[in-house]
């Protein structure tokens, strides 16, 4: 998607600095320099960018912004970035995300200024005008061109902040410089960006450039503020489109104007033109409307779609402006048809847990349930549209249709790339430092930066198909005059998708009730999620870590994430893979901090390390464990089976008449550097059984146990209703005998739509750890689900009235923990395994067939694809593939019975090597390989 700059708010200033003689200079040959032709339009600076600190560089902003000061031994990035991405883009730091390096990085280099200078070569448009765009700031700067400071600190700070300034009588025809002086990064004191809990803070507080500057020229006109409104009929028969743009002269005369828009998609095409005549030094809005343009009417529009529910198509706006007979500047952009409505659901009188209701979100008419993540970035802001590109792959993998952003928004390009994936994006302000603190502790310069970064937000982010919200609060609701500055930026860039007051349950005066609620953020067993009591009422009104799957939950999972064996070999050494698992180390208060990759390391309530907090459930539920192999098969079964039911409970529970669930975002779905807390899959792409817990509830038609009521539900999640299917649930022992068989015709299933459909019986004499196998099928005998649970006829018992209000996950009644010991007493299974690998494009398509060929069931049985050496074996070391999509995965078969799993990956990523497949499982009786 190509956007053209926006001016934010009505600012061109610049401010003059006297020159600077040629003796104040250094002569040397400057670096290699980034070229921008004399042309209407914007470039993003992106090449040419060194950084040095102030303590080592030599001069001043007057000299070091001169194209020809010598920059002899400044960092050369390859983008504008943060200070830790450019230093370890230098080497300083390799491997710094292993055992507990980062720690060793000196924090102290950062408490002086650094330097970022830009080299480039300009060739202004005659008689036109040079812009520099900055966009978002890290820290505070003084912004220098050509030896002139042009910016203040005082200005130039927030981390989306826009400001333009006009540089025409300061750029040169050939070489040209710009040079910024920034200061460290403060959350605490500017509307910044940060992590917050999610992981340590970068040892520069991620200080630096948050997007690449823009370079843009124009004639006597400049194009801004640019965007498409739309009207969309009820049943999207029609679309009514208003494009309007803000026309700017810079000149000291009066100009005729004529802007010119055409939209595209396909063989669609539509050119409308209007003239306006814009006085000097003045800026005139234009619309353009169906009223005057009737071709701006859409009969039988293309429309926006998530994924799940139909297409992805696009619109394509072009737009430019003529002023003294030629093209004074243009713009473009992509933009999507759709309607986005939001409200609470009705309050059922003595029933409904919240006095206001919950909040849900529709999408062209069809309520949806909201299942997301919540997004990080990398720890020092670096950004690659290919891992982009390849985390997406693994939100639709997962069945995932939302992300949330809180604070922390990507790049354009990630955005774009969620419209034409069709995920949705949830976003909106971060939670605590600066942005939370009271209006009162705002300074009237304060206000103002947040009325500017309010504007750039809204105007860059309206156009976007997939950002369907955005959040005006996170942990607390804006008071009145906060909610008023962003109200008036978000209207004044006609934004058309609801916006919400927080991310918990509180009120802002205009947008009244969220709707929403926060937590647990710590374990819970499975059943935890279904329950559904008047004992889950938080009694602060707030329902913050009020538990289980009612109203929407913009932030909550079971806590800790155990990354596989192979994810951790990566990034942990032998010594602190072992803290992991010993309980010796991680159990209870007073027993030392957890590891550094688990983050927080304390927990604020129980003042227990966290990773006790995990493991304690897991020794009690699932049986005791003496080494890092027996940890790994009870630690991603207890992550599959809590993260599964987290998602089934937020779709089973979401046509609850009193106290429905719209929806849930999982806390979190990635991590910005390897990790053991909140994520679904590692830094390095790595897929636990959490992962694949989450990929099994969101199979788009699916069959799930209901752990409040033993009951079994359906639920269809596309767009396409479901006929002709059938249910069947078989309750089945350790010893492998079937206890109770049951089927059942499921009547037409509406899309969106939840049915329970039957209630398997455990007879007495069920073994105390049994199997609980769950099928869905076509007529045909396709298999549209499958679902296989271990239970126990001891199911867990929480103390709910320890649990509620606190975040430390559940509180568990005395000798409350269900007994699943029995797996731990499974017999040797046997596995045949068959594997064939075809090449799709770039991709290669593993497929792997597993037979269940011994008497014993094979129980939670995982594939993965590694890089093979000769002889058909693993090469050995690092040689899982990763990213890879699974069809599914950890799988359980009784004797006779098969099943098929399907991968994708890149065929570069096998580096030459032939395509293995190896097999790991609860009981499997040896290591399994397959040749793909």
């Amino acid at each position: 998607m190509v956007r053209s700059p926006l001016i934010m708010v009505a600012l061109a200033a610049v401010i003059t600095a006297a020159a600077v003689t040629p003796s104040e200079v250094a002569t040397a040959s400057p670096p290699p320099a980034a070229a921008v032709a004399a042309r209407s339009g914007s470039s993003p600076l992106t090449a040419g960018w060194r950084i040095q600190s102030s303590a080592v560089a030599g001069g001043s902003g007057a000299q070091i912004s001169r194209p020809d000061y010598s920059a002899t031994g400044w960092l050369p990035i390859s983008q504008p970035e943060t200070l830790m991405a450019g230093l370890v883009e230098n080497g300083r730091y390799p491997n710094v995300f292993y055992s507990d390096r980062l720690k060793a990085v000196p924090t102290a280099q950062f408490d002086v200024n650094w330097w970022y200078r830009d080299q480039l070569t300009v060739h202004p448009r005659r008689g036109g005008r040079t812009y520099l765009i900055m966009n978002g700031l890290l820290g505070t700067a003084d912004l220098w061109v050509n030896g002139t400071k042009v910016a203040d600190r005082s200005q130039l700070q927030g981390a989306y902040s826009r400001f333009e300034y006009d540089i025409t009588p300061y750029v040169h025809d050939g070489a040209n410089a710009i040079a910024l002086d920034v200061a460290k990064n403060d959350p605490k004191t500017y509307l910044s960006d940060s992590q917050l809990d999610w992981n340590p803070h970068a040892p520069d507080q991620s200080t630096g450039l948050r997007f690449p500057p823009q370079l843009a020229q124009a004639g006597p006109v400049s194009l801004r503020n640019v965007h498409v409104g739309q009207q969309n009929a009820k049943d999207l028969s029609s679309s009514d489109l208003t494009v309007k743009a803000d026309l700017r002269n810079d000149t000291g005369t009066p100009q005729r104007a004529s802007l010119r828009a055409t939209v595209t998609h396909g063989a669609t095409r539509v050119d409308v033109t209007a003239s306006a005549d814009v006085p000097a030094k003045s800026t005139r809005t234009v619309t353009l409307s169906p009223a005057d343009h009737r071709q701006l009417h859409l009969s039988h529009p293309a429309v926006w779609w998530p994924y799940q529910l139909g297409g992805q198509p696009l619109y394509h706006l072009a737009a430019s402006v003529r002023a003294g007979g030629q093209e004074s500047d243009q713009y473009a952009e992509d933009f999507g048809i759709r309607t986005v409505t939001s409200s609470l659901t009705p309050v059922v009188p003595g029933r409904t847990h919240a006095p206001s209701g919950y909040r849900k979100f529709e999408i062209n008419g069809v309520p949806l349930v909201i299942r997301g993540g919540g997004w990080s970035p990398d720890m020092f802001m670096r950004y690659s549209p290919q891992n982009i590109h390849d985390q997406l792959a693994y939100v639709k993998n997962l069945g995932l249709n939302t992300l949330r952003f809180e604070g922390n928004l990507p790049p354009d390009d990630m955005f774009a790339q969620m419209d034409r994936a069709g995920i949705l994006a949830m976003t909106g302000w971060q939670c605590c430092d600066r942005w939370e603190d009271p209006i009162a502790k705002w300074p009237e310069a304060l206000k103002a930066n947040a009325a500017n970064q309010a504007t750039r937000v809204a105007q860059w982010l309206r156009d976007h198909p997939s950002v369907f919200t955005y959040f005006q609060g996170s942990d607390e609701a804006p008071d009145a005059t906060k909610e008023a500055i962003y109200l008036s930026a978000f209207a004044a860039a006609d934004w058309q998708t609801p916006q919400v007051a927080a991310a918990e349950y509180k009120s802002s005066p205009k947008l009244g009730p969220s709707g929403a609620k926060e937590g647990p953020y710590n374990y819970v067993p499975p059943g935890y999620w279904w329950a559904n009591g008047p004992e889950t009422a938080g009694s602060d009104q707030t329902f913050t870590n009020a538990g289980s799957a009612w109203a929407y939950d913009t932030e909550t999972s079971a806590g800790n994430t155990v990354p596989t064996q192979d994810s951790l070999n990566r990034f942990l050494t032998p010594a602190e893979q072992q803290r992991i698992w010993d309980l010796s180390t991680t159990k209870g208060p007073g027993t030392g901090p957890d590891l550094f990759h688990v983050y927080p390391t304390y927990n604020s309530y129980t003042k227990t390390a966290r990773m006790g907090q995990y493991n304690t459930p897991l020794w009690n539920r699932y049986g005791h464990w003496t080494d890092m192999a027996s940890y790994q098969r009870i630690a991603q079964m207890g992550g599959y089976e809590v993260t599964r039911a987290q998602f089934e409970a937020y779709i089973g529970r979401s046509k609850d008449p009193a106290n429905p669930s719209p929806g849930v975002i999982y806390w979190m779905l990635n991590k910005a550097w390897p990790s053991l807390h909140w994520n679904l899959y590692n830094y390095d792409f790595d897929q636990p059984g959490v992962y694949f817990g989450a990929l099994k509830a969101g199979e788009p038609v699916h069959i799930m146990y209901d752990y409040a009521d033993g009951s079994v539900k359906v639920a269809n999640l596309t767009r396409t209703r479901q006929d002709g299917l059938t249910a069947a649930a078989r309750v089945i022992d350790l010893n492998g005998t079937v206890r109770d068989n049951r089927r059942v015709a499921v009547s037409g299933l509406a899309s969106q739509d939840v049915q329970t459909v039957l209630s398997p019986k455990v007879p007495d004499g069920t073994s105390r750890t049994y199997f609980l196998e769950l099928t869905l099928t076509r007529r045909d005998g396709g298999t549209v689900s499958r679902n296989v649970y271990w239970l126990s006829t001891k199911p867990d018992a929480v103390d709910w009235s320890k649990t509620i209000g606190q975040g430390s996950g559940a509180v568990f009644q005395p000798d409350g923990y269900a007994d699943l010991t029995g797996l731990q007493s499974l017999p040797a299974a046997t596995v045949r395994a068959s594997a064939s690998t075809r090449r799709e494009g770039g991709d290669d398509v593993t497929t792997v067939t597993l037979r269940n060929t011994g008497s014993a069931p094979t129980v939670f049985t995982r594939a993965d694809v590694r890089r093979g050496a000769a002889g058909g074996r693993p090469s050995g070391g690092d040689d899982q593939v990763v990213p890879i999509t699974w069809s599914d995965n950890y799988v359980t078969l009784w004797p006779g019975q098969s099943q098929t799993l399907t991968a994708r990956y890149r065929a570069s990523d096998l580096r030459g090597a032939h395509p293995v497949v190896s097999l790991s499982g609860r009981n499997l009786a040896g290591p399994t390989i397959a040749a793909g």
